[in-house]
């Protein structure tokens, strides 16, 4: 259990270094820029990095049997957090009060619909087990 879940950890926080990497070159080169300073490209992998080992920890805790309503709202709140304070050590935005919380906003509706759409699959799928069962 616990050699499957450093793969994921290891796993996710790869994928996720190398998708910034892609990112910030495809940004980088839409933009007209001729090369990627070295500390931008360091600043967003490491808070992408951050952000998906976050979030790939506090995954683990929706697999014990707790209250879901519970670990979704720690999971939003400490997610939030670490995204806000990693967007503002990788210049994501500005440290602009307006600008931070629309991004918050934003990220509150997104991480609403992720975690809804999650919500209403197990509950099919919970109701579907529960009627195999009947």
């Amino acid at each position: 259990m616990i050699k499957k879940k450093a793969l994921s950890l290891v796993l996710n926080i790869s994928l996720s270094a190398n998708i910034m990497v892609i990112v910030t070159w495809i940004i980088t080169d839409a933009l007209g820029y001729d090369s990627i300073s070295p500390t931008y490209l360091f600043r967003n992998i490491g808070a992408t990095v951050v952000l998906v080992g976050v979030n790939t920890v506090i995954g683990w805790f929706y697999s014990k049997n707790a209250n879901p309503l519970v670990i979704g709202s720690l999971h939003f709140l400490i997610a939030g957090t670490v995204f806000v304070l990693c967007g503002l050590w990788a210049h994501w935005f500005p440290s602009d009060g307006s600008i931070i919380l629309t991004g918050i906003l934003i990220f509150m509706f997104i991480f609403l619909v992720i975690w809804l759409s999650h919500y209403f699959y197990w509950k099919r799928q919970i109701r579907k087990i529960n009627g195999k069962l009947s």
